[in-house]
């Protein structure tokens, strides 16, 4: 909040929100539209992208580095089932409860404000004020359109939760549990690809590098369909992230291989 008050920002107003009846109890409310929710609906690819690429690489290290190790199918099948659940659930249950603790972050603010509204509402009008004139408004039309705002508290709430704290206070409100069961079903569908190629009645070598090329291919699919949502060029961006995805295998098995030596240690297999 201004630490000054400006009179020019502070007209007499004989109605503010506190003056409206029951306005304690409104949560911040926008007018909701059909491109709002197909938005909402492609920002999925984020949980996508990040739980198939990270369910890719963490299982191909674990069957390529430990499983193949032991030269036995059984080994791989159980490294790397054992690593598609415990990483399914991890990521299930670690994207829950961040939600879980932005949705109490962004509430507790939604509460300060409103208690800041109640305690000193004529220098929350000032300050709504002033926003709205850094937006291009002149000082009356601004000081229309937040005494016009004071009689919608929950679109005037909204108004000085988007423009004092940059957030959108609908997120308080998102308790569905698609953005957790994405991750954890997006992870596990990417650990199941390099697991694959072990099913096959084929040499254990030729498992290793069909299930490097599975998990090449599963890296441009979900590239490819980020691209999709994007508008962006489908094979640019399928390229953008195997590149990423074979960095990150890459320096895997550079620190398998050089790290443990530096400790009185034989190389790790990691990652092959």
């Amino acid at each position: 909040m201004p630490s000054q008050e400006d009179p020019a920002l502070t007209p007499p107003v004989t109605e503010i929100v506190v003056d409206v009846p029951g306005w304690h109890q409104v949560q911040p409310r926008i007018p909701d539209t059909p491109q709002r929710r197909q938005l909402e609906s492609q920002r999925s690819v984020r949980e996508i992208v990040f739980g198939v690429q990270d369910g890719i690489l963490t299982t191909l290290g674990i069957i390529t580095g430990v499983g193949v190790a032991e030269g036995a199918r059984s080994a791989v099948f159980i490294s790397g089932f054992l690593a598609l659940l415990a990483g399914a659930l991890s990521m299930g249950v670690g994207e829950y409860l961040g939600g879980k603790s932005e949705r109490e972050v962004v509430q507790a603010t939604i509460d300060m404000e409103k208690a800041e509204m109640a305690s000193d509402p004529q220098a929350e009008f000032a300050e709504q004020v002033a926003y709205y004139k850094l937006k291009g408004f002149s000082a009356q039309e601004a000081q229309m359109i937040v005494t016009r705002l004071t009689q919608h508290p929950d679109i005037y709430l909204y108004e000085m939760m988007r423009d004092e704290f940059g957030i959108d206070p609908r997120v308080a409100e998102d308790t569905s549990l698609r953005a957790p069961l994405a991750m954890g079903a997006s992870y596990a569908g990417g650990s199941l690809l390099p697991i694959l190629a072990f099913f096959l009645p084929i040499s254990m070598l030729a498992s290793t590098v069909l299930s490097l090329v599975l998990a090449v291919l599963g890296l441009f699919g979900v590239g490819a369909y980020a691209a999709r949502t994007s508008n962006r060029n489908p094979v640019s961006k399928g390229l953008e992230i195997v590149a990423y995805g074979c960095g990150v295998f890459a320096l895997s098995y550079l620190a398998g291989h050089f790290i443990p030596p530096l400790f009185g240690h034989a190389p790790v297999a990691v990652g092959g």
